[in-house]
């Protein structure tokens, strides 16, 4: 009798798990859905106010007639109450999304974050989750991939691949090493280190 309960209560902890793992994964694609559909939105409004500006030949500091320097703060554009300071496309993964101007963990819910520095300064480092419609597979990019940010007034930047790497979640002062113009990060399911992509511009 005692084995048959122990069985019993062997197979109903199985289900339980079972039935965890299908919520969980069930959960974590209607989170990448979500987040793929708010990226997309913002996406085509920032398209939307950008083609306005240019036709609308706005003043300086608004339609990409700024004088870019180390120092220059990034212009932003504001969506539905969020500013973003530009896009930033993959085409090896056929990635394209918007950049908020600061990291906030619930705004990484739609769009990659700035997490320090500047397209200006040679020194910037986004975030993003790890959802697939994000920056979960910036593992498979090599050395010369392309990447391209494009700031709120219309300024391209062309960066290349130098190399991928991963750190620990607390490698803060090597996450803002100095010695890349361009870095971009995102953790691995649990949290227990960084997948970091190292990029110089122009390369």
């Amino acid at each position: 009798m005692m084995k048959k309960n122990k069985r019993i209560a062997l197979m109903i902890s199985g289900i339980a798990l079972i039935c965890s793992a299908v919520i969980l994964t069930a959960y974590n694609i209607h989170e990448d859905y979500n987040a793929a559909e708010a990226a997309s939105s913002v996406l085509k409004e920032f398209d939307d106010v950008m083609k306005s500006n240019a036709e609308n030949a706005l003043p300086a500091g608004i339609s990409g007639e700024i004088i870019i320097s180390p120092d220059t703060p990034m212009p932003t554009i504001t969506i539905k109450g969020k500013e973003y300071i530009g896009t930033i496309r993959i085409p090896t993964l056929s990635l394209e999304l918007p950049v908020a101007k600061d990291w906030d963990y619930t705004q990484m819910k739609t769009s990659p974050c700035r997490y320090s520095g500047s397209a200006y300064s040679n020194d910037m480092v986004i975030c993003a989750h790890n959802f697939s419609t994000h920056f979960r597979n910036i593992k498979n990019l090599h050395s010369g991939d392309t990447i391209i940010f494009t700031d709120a007034v219309g300024n391209e930047f062309y960066y290349g691949v130098d190399k991928v790497e991963t750190l620990a979640p607390t490698a803060i002062s090597e996450m803002l090493s100095p010695d890349y113009d361009l870095s971009l990060f995102t953790c691995t399911y649990g949290g227990s280190a960084r997948v970091t992509v190292r990029c110089s511009i122009g390369g």
